[in-house]
């Protein structure tokens, strides 16, 4: 019997790219796909709605799953605890790409073939940064999150630990690359080379417009919330994954207890009070914490 697999695109307010984004799943995939959800998390526009549509007539089975709470990490939460299909490979996708011709048939069998690696993961095709995206799969096994696969038996494991991605962690990616090339291990002392690629094969993106407000203000976001995932990191690192926190709540709270630095933020320095904001997203200020 030939491996199967399953696609999942999460969806926050993607009206615009969402109908693209699926046909772009259909199209790209073979018969062995078992479903095709969208998990719309806190969408107040017509996200669900047009994912409804683009979902008409379709050969295979598809949902769409509503969520209240607008995070990505409570979304991949649910999706793996109750809403996971059978399948032996799931793929992971964001709704505002793209993907290469056949891109998850090839994915799978590379994955399938690669007894040794936990995950497989899509290389961005847009871009002037291809031979970079290259050099940090292949020298650090970086896994990118707008394409991604985990094997079941993977998942499965994760699952049986009650391992869950903390609620407003900004740098998802980087902590399920760790996951992944970690094995889950407790003492995160096994950290190998788990995440293979096919070259040429992966998704494409519009790139951004300087000269476009809302491309400018996507930009900056983007950047800071790297900048706040880089300063949870460390709290997460000296954790074992089983005991990462339900929310990111109290290390937001120490991290602006202790005081967030210019220093510290690098390059990100000018936009401090938008990193300062997303560390308080996931909570109401109180008394004696100060940025």
């Amino acid at each position: 019997m030939s491996e199967s697999y399953s696609v999942v695109t999460f969806a926050y307010n993607e009206e615009k790219t969402i109908a693209q984004t699926i046909r772009s799943i259909l199209v790209n995939c073979d018969h062995r796909i078992t479903k095709l959800t969208v998990v719309a998390n806190g969408c107040t526009d017509q996200t669900v709605e047009v994912a409804h549509a683009s979902m008409q007539g379709a050969a295979v089975a598809c949902e769409v799953v509503e969520l209240s709470l607008g995070d990505k990490c409570n979304a991949w939460n649910e999706y793996v605890y109750h809403h996971l299909p059978k399948a032996d490979v799931h793929f992971f996708v964001d709704s505002d790409v793209t993907f290469t011709d056949q891109a998850f048939p090839k994915l799978l069998e590379q994955l399938i073939n690669s007894p040794t690696k936990n995950a497989v993961t899509g290389l961005p095709q847009t871009g002037r940064n291809i031979r970079q995206y290259i050099e940090l799969a292949t020298s650090y096994s970086c896994l990118f999150g707008n394409l991604y696969g985990l094997k079941n038996e993977f998942i499965q494991r994760l699952a049986q630990q009650g391992i869950r991605l903390p609620i407003g962690l900004s740098w998802i990616d980087a902590q399920i690359t760790k996951l992944v090339n970690d094995n889950l291990e407790h003492q995160k002392d096994d950290y190998q080379p788990r995440v293979t690629f096919v070259e040429g094969v992966g998704y494409r993106f519009d790139s951004l417009k300087p000269w476009k407000p809302d491309d400018i203000r996507l930009y900056i976001n983007r950047i800071c919330r790297y900048k706040a995932g880089q300063l949870q990191e460390p709290y997460l690192d000296a954790l074992p994954f089983t005991e990462w926190p339900a929310t990111m709540n109290e290390i937001n709270r120490d991290i602006l207890r202790q005081g967030v630095t210019f220093t510290a933020l690098g390059k990100v320095a000018p936009f401090r009070h938008k990193v300062l904001k997303r560390l308080r997203k996931q909570f109401s200020e109180r008394p004696g914490i100060q940025a």
